[in-house]
């Protein structure tokens, strides 16, 4: 990954001027694996992200506003009762590892001045939080508690002895000297890749400044050890040197790497030469540079390890509709076959006179001249005139199961589009409160149990994506099916448009004509807009339904973001929004 020891480095070196002297304010924990704390000095606010999530542990200052739960979990009132109103007294990183400690001065209950500190372990899926007294280094608890049957290297939970982990016999780069170098890589397995030596033999190197090195040093980074000759060495050592010598001046320059695709392909604390063809953005300090980073990617993560469960129903409940669809269709192919049942009835009532033989009557048939005689089967224990009001019955009874069966199958289709339009919104979700608009429609659908007692809230005033049209005009979006139904029959005017992608899900889509006569391409960006905000979006091209608002109508008890309209136009557009303007 490309934070490690030295990227923490450089945070540390951040940090330490931004907080020393501060007093904490504020302890929130938005997320289980997640705190932030207000930290004010300098005549500002610092609010210091902790995160030990898998996908992207990490500390750093951010500008990011995070949701603040209304009842916090027990370590943020644990950090709340020790920390509040403690000053920062340190910040040091320990032996240029991925571990970064924040010490505080505090009062404990005889107020008396006691530190204790906030480690931070940023070590992928082993990431941790750890609040320890820093005078006994004794654990008072972590975000992550690791027991015997977790890990028998090493445990973390409350009263132990806090012990980094283990260091694998790597040498500290900051301390390395040349001959300590040239010892480590002598001694090393010579089918050992240079690429590789670096970053497994040198505490806090990543693969991603593993290759930087090898590039200034002019190695291929595929070269074994046992090819190096003494002139490749010595170039080794001055690029390393090199390297560290930045981090010792504390020359760091923030950036993010991206493709001609504009795909990230990683970010670091110093120019990266081997990355000079491509392009960078460069930011002040390390909190901004991992905020842009990560700020889309945390979303993502979030709404993902709460979806999976939630996806998985939905598409339980389609396939049980579909099964339930495919039977009543059954069902009413046989109902569609109670034509001949009408005929039987008719043709005995018109044959009284005649006598049945072997429980059947043979007959003329008035009803197909190709078909001259017909032969009626007969139940022996009925007469005549009671086997034809049992075909009767029989005729009237299938008449009505098709009609019965006719709006059971629409309302089963209806169901499907409707868990299919839930999917697509799923897909779509950009933040937390996106999905909780899900949960709550779900709820309120009767398809999901309510967890706990919800309080009442004010009216639903969803936030729309909002763009701007070539003309002036704003072309809102909605991300959900509460939100479609606000969009359409709470914020639209009768003479504003109304756009969505035919006979697929998709979000609702309305420019507002504030009265004015709108431009044909006017009429072309909210149609890109509604197919990319749409299941087609990966599509060449989508069929787009557009119609005034005031063709639009809700069928009575019909599940939100469903309308109807029988006035419309089409067209077919490429399912992009390159080009037009969003509004801030």
């Amino acid at each position: 990954m490309s934070l490690d020891g030295i990227f923490l480095n450089s945070i540390q070196n951040d940090l330490y001027n931004k907080l020393i002297g501060g007093r904490v304010d504020k302890i929130y924990q938005p997320d289980k694996n997640e705190v932030v704390l207000t930290i004010r000095n300098h005549g500002e606010n610092y609010k210091l992200l902790i995160t030990s999530a898998s996908s992207s542990p990490r500390i750093h200052t951010t500008d990011i506003a995070r949701k603040n739960p209304e009842q916090p979990p027990m370590f943020c009132m644990l950090l709340r009762k020790h920390l509040s109103g403690a000053r920062v007294t340190d910040v040091s990183q320990i032996n240029f590892d991925r571990i970064l400690e924040i010490t505080f001065e505090c009062k404990d209950e005889l107020d008396t001045t006691v530190h204790k500190s906030i480690i931070t372990e940023i070590m992928g899926k082993h990431s941790n939080i750890i609040f320890i007294n820093a005078e006994s280094r004794t654990i008072i608890d972590s975000i992550k508690r690791v027991a015997e049957n977790v890990s028998s290297v090493r445990q973390v939970y409350p009263g132990l002895k806090y012990v980094i982990p283990p260091q694998q016999d790597k040498l500290n780069p900051l301390e390395a000297t040349k001959e300590l170098f040239l010892d480590k890589i002598n001694s090393a397995n010579g089918g050992i890749l240079i690429y590789n030596f670096f970053y497994g033999s040198f505490i806090g190197l990543s693969p991603f400044i593993s290759k930087e090195i090898c590039h200034l040093a002019g190695l291929n980074e595929g070269t074994c050890l046992g090819e190096l000759t003494a002139e490749h060495k010595e170039k080794a050592w001055i690029a390393l040197n090199f390297i560290m010598d930045k981090v010792r001046a504390k020359e760091f320059s923030f950036n993010i790497y991206t493709d001609e695709n504009l795909e990230q392909i990683g970010f670091y604390c110093l120019d990266i030469d081997y990355l000079q063809p491509f392009s960078k953005k460069q930011y002040a300090d390390p909190g901004m540079l991992l905020d842009d980073y990560y700020s889309g990617a945390d979303n993502k993560n979030k709404i993902n390890q709460r979806v999976a469960s939630l996806i998985k129903s939905m598409n339980t409940k389609i396939d049980r509709d579909r099964k339930k669809v495919e039977k009543q269709r059954n069902e009413l192919l046989n109902a569609e076959d109670r034509e001949k049942y009408k005929i039987y009835g008719e043709l005995i009532i018109a044959n009284l006179h005649k006598a049945p033989e072997n429980h059947k009557l043979t007959v003329a048939n008035y009803y197909d001249p190709e078909q001259r005689e017909i032969t009626i089967p007969l139940d022996p224990k009925l007469n005549l005139s009671q086997n034809s009001q049992k075909f009767f019955k029989r005729y009237n009874k299938l008449k009505k199961a098709e009609e019965e069966l006719q709006k059971l199958i629409e309302i089963s289709l209806n169901e499907i589009r409707y868990l299919e339009n839930i999917l697509y919104s799923i897909e779509a979700c950009e933040d937390i409160d996106d999905l909780e608009d899900i949960y709550n429609e779900l709820i309120s659908e009767g398809m999901m149990k309510k967890k706990s007692k919800v309080k009442k809230t004010k009216e639903y005033k969803p936030e729309f994506t909002t763009f701007i049209s070539s003309g002036g005009h704003e072309i809102l979006v909605g991300k959900n099916n509460l939100q479609n139904d606000v969009l359409t029959f709470k914020t639209g005017k009768k003479d504003d448009y109304w756009f969505h992608a035919k006979n697929i899900p998709g979000s609702h889509v309305l420019i507002r004509t504030e009265g004015d006569e709108l431009k044909d391409e006017e009429y072309v960006e909210a149609a890109r807009i509604a197919a990319y905000y749409s299941k087609g979006r990966n599509a060449g091209s989508v069929e787009i339904d557009y119609t005034k608002k005031a063709n639009l109508k809700k069928p009575p008890n019909s599940k939100p973001g469903f309308v109807i309209y029988d006035t419309n136009y089409s067209m077919l557009v490429e399912p992009t929004i390159t080009g037009i303007k969003i509004k801030q």
